[in-house]
Protein backbone atom coordinates (compact mmCIF):
# COMPACT_ATOMS: atom_id res chain seq x y z
CA UNK A 1 0.00 0.00 0.00
CA UNK A 2 1.50 3.12 -0.75
CA UNK A 3 0.30 5.74 1.75
CA UNK A 4 2.69 9.01 0.99
CA UNK A 5 2.47 9.59 -2.79
CA UNK A 6 4.66 12.36 -4.17
CA UNK A 7 1.95 14.67 -6.67
CA UNK A 8 3.45 16.46 -9.56
CA UNK A 9 0.93 19.51 -10.03
CA UNK A 10 0.50 23.25 -12.11
CA UNK A 11 -1.39 24.83 -14.57
CA UNK A 12 -1.02 22.83 -17.71
CA UNK A 13 1.95 23.59 -19.95
CA UNK A 14 3.86 25.00 -17.17
CA UNK A 15 6.73 22.08 -17.33
CA UNK A 16 4.94 19.18 -15.38
CA UNK A 17 6.23 17.04 -18.19
CA UNK A 18 9.28 17.95 -17.96
CA UNK A 19 9.56 17.65 -14.41
CA UNK A 20 8.10 14.20 -14.51
CA UNK A 21 10.79 12.65 -17.15
CA UNK A 22 13.73 14.74 -14.72
CA UNK A 23 12.20 13.10 -12.00
CA UNK A 24 11.29 9.69 -13.74
CA UNK A 25 14.74 9.26 -14.40
CA UNK A 26 15.90 9.18 -10.64
CA UNK A 27 16.42 5.43 -10.17
CA UNK A 28 14.37 5.71 -6.52
CA UNK A 29 11.67 7.09 -8.30
CA UNK A 30 8.61 6.23 -10.44
CA UNK A 31 6.43 9.17 -11.33
CA UNK A 32 3.47 7.92 -13.13
CA UNK A 33 1.77 9.66 -16.01
CA UNK A 34 -1.73 11.85 -16.43
CA UNK A 35 -4.32 9.58 -14.77
CA UNK A 36 -6.45 12.43 -14.25
CA UNK A 37 -7.97 10.14 -11.54
CA UNK A 38 -9.99 12.57 -9.76
CA UNK A 39 -11.54 14.17 -12.68
CA UNK A 40 -12.13 10.81 -14.66
CA UNK A 41 -13.18 9.14 -11.80
CA UNK A 42 -13.86 10.56 -8.13
CA UNK A 43 -15.90 13.71 -9.66
CA UNK A 44 -18.23 10.60 -11.59
CA UNK A 45 -18.52 8.35 -8.56
CA UNK A 46 -22.30 8.59 -8.37
CA UNK A 47 -22.53 7.00 -11.78
CA UNK A 48 -21.24 3.52 -10.25
CA UNK A 49 -23.96 3.89 -7.51
CA UNK A 50 -23.09 1.74 -4.49
CA UNK A 51 -20.62 -0.24 -4.48
CA UNK A 52 -21.60 -2.95 -2.68
CA UNK A 53 -24.30 -3.42 -5.68
CA UNK A 54 -23.04 -6.65 -7.67
CA UNK A 55 -21.01 -5.47 -10.83
CA UNK A 56 -20.49 -1.67 -9.48
CA UNK A 57 -16.91 -1.87 -8.43
CA UNK A 58 -15.84 -3.90 -10.88
CA UNK A 59 -16.94 -0.98 -13.65
CA UNK A 60 -14.58 1.16 -11.78
CA UNK A 61 -11.83 -1.48 -12.04
CA UNK A 62 -12.45 -2.07 -15.71
CA UNK A 63 -12.64 1.65 -16.82
CA UNK A 64 -9.46 2.42 -14.56
CA UNK A 65 -7.75 -0.80 -16.61
CA UNK A 66 -8.64 0.79 -20.05
CA UNK A 67 -7.12 4.00 -19.29
CA UNK A 68 -4.49 3.97 -22.23
CA UNK A 69 -2.65 5.56 -19.27
CA UNK A 70 -2.96 1.99 -17.69
CA UNK A 71 -0.73 0.70 -20.64
CA UNK A 72 1.49 3.35 -20.08
CA UNK A 73 2.18 2.01 -16.86
CA UNK A 74 2.75 -1.36 -18.08
CA UNK A 75 0.90 -3.04 -15.91
CA UNK A 76 -1.17 -6.42 -16.10
CA UNK A 77 -4.97 -6.39 -16.53
CA UNK A 78 -5.72 -9.82 -14.83
CA UNK A 79 -3.25 -9.32 -12.38
CA UNK A 80 -5.10 -5.72 -11.47
CA UNK A 81 -7.99 -7.16 -11.63
CA UNK A 82 -7.02 -9.50 -8.85
CA UNK A 83 -5.52 -7.59 -6.83
CA UNK A 84 -8.54 -5.17 -7.10
CA UNK A 85 -10.89 -8.53 -5.66
CA UNK A 86 -9.09 -8.01 -2.39
CA UNK A 87 -8.76 -4.39 -1.32
CA UNK A 88 -11.68 -1.97 0.20
CA UNK A 89 -14.31 -1.10 -2.56
CA UNK A 90 -13.81 2.11 -2.08
CA UNK A 91 -12.43 4.80 -4.97
CA UNK A 92 -9.22 5.83 -2.84
CA UNK A 93 -8.24 2.44 -2.53
CA UNK A 94 -8.48 1.13 -6.30
CA UNK A 95 -6.18 4.60 -6.82
CA UNK A 96 -3.92 3.56 -4.20
CA UNK A 97 -3.82 0.19 -5.87
CA UNK A 98 -3.02 1.54 -9.08
CA UNK A 99 -0.15 3.55 -7.49
CA UNK A 100 1.44 0.83 -5.74
CA UNK A 101 1.39 -1.57 -8.78
CA UNK A 102 3.32 0.66 -10.58
CA UNK A 103 5.65 1.80 -7.92
CA UNK A 104 6.09 -2.34 -7.68
CA UNK A 105 6.98 -3.18 -11.29
CA UNK A 106 9.46 -0.04 -10.97
CA UNK A 107 11.07 -1.17 -8.34
CA UNK A 108 10.60 2.19 -6.64
CA UNK A 109 10.44 3.46 -3.35
CA UNK A 110 8.93 6.68 -3.92
CA UNK A 111 5.63 6.45 -6.13
CA UNK A 112 4.37 9.78 -7.90
CA UNK A 113 1.65 10.93 -10.60
CA UNK A 114 1.93 13.38 -12.50
CA UNK A 115 -1.75 15.01 -13.53
CA UNK A 116 -1.35 19.10 -13.66
CA UNK A 117 -4.93 20.21 -12.62
CA UNK A 118 -4.34 17.68 -9.28
CA UNK A 119 -3.19 20.81 -8.09
CA UNK A 120 -6.61 21.99 -7.74
CA UNK A 121 -7.98 19.10 -5.44
CA UNK A 122 -5.54 18.76 -3.61
CA UNK A 123 -7.22 18.65 0.05
CA UNK A 124 -9.26 15.75 -1.59
CA UNK A 125 -5.81 13.58 -2.24
CA UNK A 126 -4.71 14.69 0.90
CA UNK A 127 -7.81 12.82 2.65
CA UNK A 128 -7.04 9.48 -0.13
CA UNK A 129 -3.50 9.46 1.35
CA UNK A 130 -2.73 10.97 4.44
CA UNK A 131 0.97 12.65 4.16
CA UNK A 132 1.03 12.79 0.19
CA UNK A 133 3.35 15.80 -0.96
CA UNK A 134 3.03 17.66 -3.59
CA UNK A 135 5.27 19.50 -6.07
CA UNK A 136 3.59 22.67 -7.58
CA UNK A 137 5.91 23.86 -10.90
CA UNK A 138 4.46 27.40 -11.48
CA UNK A 139 5.32 29.33 -14.77
CA UNK A 140 5.25 32.74 -16.23
CA UNK A 141 1.24 33.34 -17.56
CA UNK A 142 2.57 34.84 -20.74
CA UNK A 143 4.42 31.79 -21.68
CA UNK A 144 1.85 29.50 -20.50
CA UNK A 145 -0.74 31.05 -22.52
CA UNK A 146 1.40 31.53 -25.43
CA UNK A 147 2.05 27.53 -25.38
CA UNK A 148 -2.00 26.97 -25.14
CA UNK A 149 -2.56 28.58 -28.42
CA UNK A 150 -1.19 25.01 -29.87
CA UNK A 151 -3.14 22.59 -27.72
CA UNK A 152 -6.68 21.63 -28.13
CA UNK A 153 -8.12 22.41 -24.66
CA UNK A 154 -7.71 26.15 -25.35
CA UNK A 155 -10.74 28.15 -24.32
CA UNK A 156 -10.23 29.87 -27.36
CA UNK A 157 -9.55 33.52 -26.27
CA UNK A 158 -6.15 35.04 -24.41
CA UNK A 159 -8.41 36.19 -21.76
CA UNK A 160 -10.37 32.52 -20.89
CA UNK A 161 -6.32 31.09 -21.09
CA UNK A 162 -5.34 33.27 -18.75
CA UNK A 163 -8.06 33.52 -16.33
CA UNK A 164 -7.48 29.67 -16.26
CA UNK A 165 -3.66 30.30 -15.45
CA UNK A 166 -5.39 32.76 -12.81
CA UNK A 167 -8.08 30.44 -11.59
CA UNK A 168 -4.95 27.75 -10.66
CA UNK A 169 -2.87 29.93 -8.82
CA UNK A 170 -5.73 31.63 -6.63
CA UNK A 171 -6.31 27.41 -5.40
CA UNK A 172 -3.11 26.87 -5.01
CA UNK A 173 -2.63 29.41 -2.10
CA UNK A 174 -6.09 29.92 -1.32
CA UNK A 175 -6.44 25.46 -0.69
CA UNK A 176 -2.95 24.44 0.27
CA UNK A 177 -2.26 21.15 2.04
CA UNK A 178 -1.01 20.60 5.25
CA UNK A 179 2.05 22.46 6.29
CA UNK A 180 5.36 20.41 5.06
CA UNK A 181 3.82 18.81 2.05
CA UNK A 182 4.62 21.14 -0.02
CA UNK A 183 6.98 22.31 -2.77
CA UNK A 184 7.13 25.35 -5.11
CA UNK A 185 9.41 25.74 -7.76
CA UNK A 186 9.74 27.91 -10.87
CA UNK A 187 9.65 26.57 -14.68
CA UNK A 188 12.17 29.60 -15.23
CA UNK A 189 14.65 28.39 -12.12
CA UNK A 190 14.23 24.41 -13.52
CA UNK A 191 15.17 25.90 -17.21
CA UNK A 192 18.45 27.86 -16.05
CA UNK A 193 19.70 25.68 -13.38
CA UNK A 194 18.10 22.10 -13.35
CA UNK A 195 20.63 20.69 -10.53
CA UNK A 196 20.09 23.19 -7.94
CA UNK A 197 16.38 22.93 -8.47
CA UNK A 198 16.33 18.98 -8.49
CA UNK A 199 18.62 19.26 -5.62
CA UNK A 200 16.15 21.36 -3.67
CA UNK A 201 13.24 18.63 -4.88
CA UNK A 202 15.36 16.05 -3.53
CA UNK A 203 15.57 17.64 0.00
CA UNK A 204 11.74 17.82 -0.20
CA UNK A 205 11.55 13.87 -0.89
CA UNK A 206 14.23 13.01 0.93
CA UNK A 207 16.16 11.32 -1.09
CA UNK A 208 19.91 11.85 -2.50
CA UNK A 209 20.34 13.83 -5.99
CA UNK A 210 21.16 11.61 -8.86
CA UNK A 211 23.12 12.88 -11.53
CA UNK A 212 21.04 10.82 -14.30
CA UNK A 213 18.20 12.86 -13.83
CA UNK A 214 19.62 15.49 -16.04
CA UNK A 215 20.56 13.07 -18.82
CA UNK A 216 16.75 12.45 -18.47
CA UNK A 217 16.73 12.54 -22.56
CA UNK A 218 18.93 9.82 -23.30
CA UNK A 219 16.61 7.01 -22.37
CA UNK A 220 12.95 6.49 -24.30
CA UNK A 221 10.43 7.97 -21.93
CA UNK A 222 8.54 4.90 -19.86
CA UNK A 223 5.76 7.05 -19.29
CA UNK A 224 5.11 9.68 -21.70
CA UNK A 225 3.24 8.85 -25.17
CA UNK A 226 4.45 11.79 -27.42
CA UNK A 227 2.54 10.44 -30.50
CA UNK A 228 -0.70 10.36 -28.39
CA UNK A 229 0.17 14.03 -27.38
CA UNK A 230 2.75 15.51 -29.65
CA UNK A 231 1.77 18.66 -28.10
CA UNK A 232 4.74 17.36 -24.81
CA UNK A 233 7.16 16.68 -27.74
CA UNK A 234 9.38 19.66 -26.17
CA UNK A 235 9.96 17.12 -23.42
CA UNK A 236 11.43 14.49 -25.37
CA UNK A 237 14.86 16.14 -25.71
CA UNK A 238 17.40 18.39 -23.69
CA UNK A 239 16.03 21.08 -21.73
CA UNK A 240 15.43 24.08 -23.93
CA UNK A 241 16.24 27.55 -21.97
CA UNK A 242 14.96 29.25 -25.28
CA UNK A 243 11.30 28.26 -24.76
CA UNK A 244 11.54 30.51 -21.44
CA UNK A 245 11.31 33.93 -23.41
CA UNK A 246 10.04 32.49 -26.36
CA UNK A 247 6.56 34.80 -26.09
CA UNK A 248 7.94 37.88 -26.11
CA UNK A 249 8.62 37.31 -29.86
CA UNK A 250 5.11 34.90 -30.41
CA UNK A 251 2.68 37.25 -28.84
CA UNK A 252 1.57 41.10 -30.18
CA UNK A 253 1.50 44.23 -27.58
CA UNK A 254 -2.01 43.62 -27.21
CA UNK A 255 -2.02 39.96 -26.64
CA UNK A 256 0.46 40.76 -23.46
CA UNK A 257 -1.58 43.79 -22.42
CA UNK A 258 -4.24 41.31 -21.69
CA UNK A 259 -2.44 39.10 -20.24
CA UNK A 260 -1.01 41.24 -17.85
CA UNK A 261 -4.76 42.60 -17.43
CA UNK A 262 -5.89 39.40 -17.03
CA UNK A 263 -3.73 38.10 -14.29
CA UNK A 264 -2.07 41.68 -12.99
CA UNK A 265 -2.87 40.36 -9.33
CA UNK A 266 -1.36 36.87 -9.46
CA UNK A 267 1.69 38.01 -11.52
CA UNK A 268 2.38 40.71 -8.95
CA UNK A 269 1.82 38.14 -5.85
CA UNK A 270 4.39 35.78 -7.97
CA UNK A 271 7.14 38.45 -8.73
CA UNK A 272 6.37 38.23 -12.60
CA UNK A 273 6.97 41.91 -13.57
CA UNK A 274 4.18 43.15 -15.93
CA UNK A 275 5.33 44.92 -18.98
CA UNK A 276 2.34 46.57 -20.53
CA UNK A 277 -0.13 47.03 -18.22
CA UNK A 278 0.63 49.12 -15.12
CA UNK A 279 -2.00 47.64 -12.83
CA UNK A 280 -5.28 49.04 -11.40
CA UNK A 281 -3.75 51.27 -8.52
CA UNK A 282 -1.56 52.85 -11.09
CA UNK A 283 -4.35 54.01 -13.60
CA UNK A 284 -6.58 55.41 -10.89
CA UNK A 285 -3.62 57.38 -9.81
CA UNK A 286 -3.01 58.62 -13.24
CA UNK A 287 -6.96 59.46 -14.14
CA UNK A 288 -7.00 61.28 -10.49
CA UNK A 289 -3.81 63.39 -11.98
CA UNK A 290 -5.40 63.86 -15.11
CA UNK A 291 -8.85 64.83 -13.73
CA UNK A 292 -7.17 67.22 -10.63
CA UNK A 293 -5.20 69.12 -13.83
CA UNK A 294 -8.43 69.41 -16.07
CA UNK A 295 -10.46 70.70 -12.86
CA UNK A 296 -7.67 73.28 -12.59
CA UNK A 297 -9.19 77.55 -13.73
Amino acid sequence: MITAPVFLVGCPRSGTTLLQRLLDAHPMLAIAPETHFIRRFWLKRDAYGDFAAPGAFERLVEDVIQMPEFADMQLDATEFRTDAARIERRIPAIFDLLLGSFARRRGAGVVGEKTPNHLLYMPTLEEFFPGARFIHIIRDPRAVVNSWRTVPWSTGSIAGDTAVWQRYMQTAWKQPPAPGGLHVMRYEALATEPERELRAVCDFLSIPFEPAMLSFHERESRTVDFDREPWKKNAAGPIQTRARDQWRNALTPEQIFEIERTAWGEMVRLGYQPERYTGPSLIRRARSAARRLLSRP
